[in-house]
């Protein structure tokens, strides 16, 4: 039809996802993107909400998770989206998810040095995925209050591309500088452009005057691979991190 939404996913697990809920919500004839009124908001009081504030990096990717989010049933606890925008996280989504005790989760976006500044103190976590499916299972396991331990990632360096380079047997070489921290060649790394995670795996190699080398430290120049990624920018991010559970 010529008033039809066009969207354009990621890859074909999000485009089946989107396009099963959208049969689903045929056959019942529902429409998940219809938000609670006063009214209804109260109607049933013995129904507890759990506000969420979602940011993506697309809106492909919060169409899909809306439409997603809005599928899930619960006897005791309905999801409540409050806010699903684009972009990185800020402070004014912290600040709203603190006023309104919502759960905040960032798709495949970063927080600002700002809005993470200001989620640390005031003890808001920030809850980052790049996969569908595990927003939904993180929101069904706040829902039935059975989280698994709590998974803390550090930040332990990060660098930024000046240029980028071939070298033989290597193929594409991010020339980077560490600006933060230290890279080391076993780090877990994300690629970062304009506050959106491009892409997240691990360190292949590390250069530093045509050697490799185990670790670079804030400061120093460097060469870097990323396994089985090498479309980089001048000017990405690279951020190295660790992930531990609590």
């Amino acid at each position: 039809k010529a008033v039809d939404d066009f969207i354009v996913l990621g890859n074909e697990k999000e485009a089946k996802t989107l396009s099963e809920n959208r049969a689903q919500e045929s056959k019942d004839g529902k429409n998940p993107l219809t938000f609670a009124t006063q009214d209804s908001a109260f109607s049933d009081k013995s129904t507890k909400e759990l506000n969420l504030i979602i940011k993506s990096d697309v809106h492909g990717s919060s169409e899909a998770i809306k439409i997603a989010i809005n599928q899930i049933q619960h006897e005791e606890v309905k999801p409540k989206i409050i806010l699903a925008d684009i972009g990185m996280v800020t402070e004014t989504d912290v600040t709203l998810a603190k006023a309104s005790n919502a759960v905040l989760i960032a798709f495949n976006v970063k927080p600002s040095k700002e809005a993470k500044k200001m989620a640390e103190k005031e003890n808001i976590k920030i809850s980052s995925y790049n996969i569908i499916y595990e927003v939904l299972d993180f929101i069904k396991q706040r829902m039935s209050g059975l989280l698994a331990p709590d998974v803390k990632e550090t930040i332990i360096g990060t660098a930024k591309i000046l240029e980028i380079f071939k070298v033989s047997g290597a193929g594409k070489v991010a020339g980077s500088k560490v600006t933060e921290g230290e890279i080391t060649s076993i780090s877990e790394v994300r690629i970062v452009r304009d506050g959106a995670i491009i892409y997240t795996g691990k360190v292949g190699t590390l250069f530093r005057e045509k050697n490799q080398v185990k670790q670079v430290s804030s400061g120093q120049e460097c060469g870097i691979t990323v396994k089985d990624y090498m479309d980089f920018q001048k000017d990405d991010t690279i951020e190295a991190f660790n992930v531990t559970s609590t």
